[in-house]
């Protein structure tokens, strides 16, 4: 087996590679209806688009609905109907009317006027009679949004069959197929096709045209992106999350903001015992160290915030047990907050 077409997410079934190989948890009826499922799956998602795909885009400024027909999505013109549109009815009446030239009558333009009214006259006339006998029921009706979402939610389907059919192919060829990860199979595509609509969403806030029903709309460069997002989910929800990130990032500089909540906690402390006469090298290890100012001190004695160097996970400082106390066999280590909360306390014996 190609070991290029082997996933390489953590996130996926079998993907650890330290694991030892393990006979498959499915059975060979297993196998077979899960083999037969992702077919239909693919067919599914592959017959939506087809069944789905306008014959033509709808022109900017114009009506854009379509007859609601599978196989057969055919945009309508302005009176809802299959018929020639406006301007072949213009060109048909054009011919029924002819404009002679009066060169005997000096009101030749008055009657030009009235002949060119009725042209116009005759012309919507006939579009009249053509639309009221050419009507079609909304409900038979299908708006060109509601098809660009179904062809998007259609093509990420799509994408992520091919993704899990060759992640399930690879991993019961290798051995290695978990019973536990039958759901991930499952709901993955419906997740996929979500993430795709969302994706679209995005797109077209940003950088396609909002306001055009569909002549500036690249369908196929939104099924190929559809398609993709389907295909590399993890990536696609990566690049949401930072574009959301990108989108929404902000600095907050109010003086007086509430701080949040952060626990600090202490672990370990060393040394366990400390050398009276020796200078004492302390190492305190924890979590959020840095996040709250640290007030340190032993037997009431507080030691200058110069003298130690706080990170995230550890602090680190030197002590000099003073002349005064060598006799003492405890000495209490304090760590407190600035507003005096005790955080970490601990009797150290010589």
């Amino acid at each position: 087996m190609d070991n290029a077409s082997v996933p390489s997410n953590a996130n996926e079934p079998g993907a650890t590679s330290n694991e030892p190989v393990v006979a498959n948890e499915i059975s060979t009826g297993g196998k077979i209806t899960a083999g037969v499922l992702l077919i239909v799956f693919i067919i599914a998602a592959v017959t939506t688009v087809i069944a789905f795909w306008p014959d033509r885009l709808p022109v900017a400024g114009k009506p854009a609905r379509y007859l609601y027909k599978a196989f057969n999505i055919t945009l309508l013109d302005s009176c809802q109907s299959k018929s020639s549109s406006y301007e072949e009815l213009i060109k048909k009446t054009a011919d029924k009317v002819v404009f002679k030239k009066d060169t005997t009558n000096k009101d030749s333009d008055k009657v030009k006027v009235a002949t060119l009214k009725l042209f116009l006259q005759k012309a919507d006339s006939l579009k009249k009679q053509k639309c009221e006998k050419a009507k079609i029921d909304i409900n038979d009706t299908i708006e060109f949004n509601t098809i660009i979402l179904i062809l998007v939610a259609a093509a990420g389907f799509l994408g992520n069959m091919i993704h899990i059919t060759t992640s399930f192919t690879t991993f019961i060829g290798s051995g290695q197929f978990k019973s536990s990860w039958v759901l991930w199979y499952f709901v993955k595509p419906f997740t996929a096709a979500a993430l795709a609509m969302i994706m679209y969403f995005a797109f077209r806030a940003g950088f396609l045209n909002s306001s055009d029903p569909g002549s500036n709309l690249n369908i196929y460069g939104v099924m190929s992106i559809s398609a993709f997002v389907g295909l590399f989910t993890d990536v696609a929800t990566e690049k949401l999350k930072e574009v959301f990130g990108t989108l929404f990032s902000a600095k907050d500089n109010r003086p007086d903001k509430i701080k949040p909540d952060v626990k600090v906690s202490v672990t370990s402390v060393k040394p366990e015992k400390i050398n009276v006469t020796n200078p004492n090298n302390f190492i305190i290890t924890g979590e959020n160290l840095d996040k709250t100012k640290l007030i340190i001190s032993i037997n009431k004695q507080v030691l200058a915030a110069g003298d130690i160097v706080i990170a995230d996970k550890i602090i680190h400082f030197t002590f000099t047990v003073p002349a005064d106390q060598a006799a003492l066999t405890v000495f209490t280590l304090l760590i407190a907050d600035d507003t005096g909360k005790e955080i970490f306390k601990k009797d150290i014996g010589v």
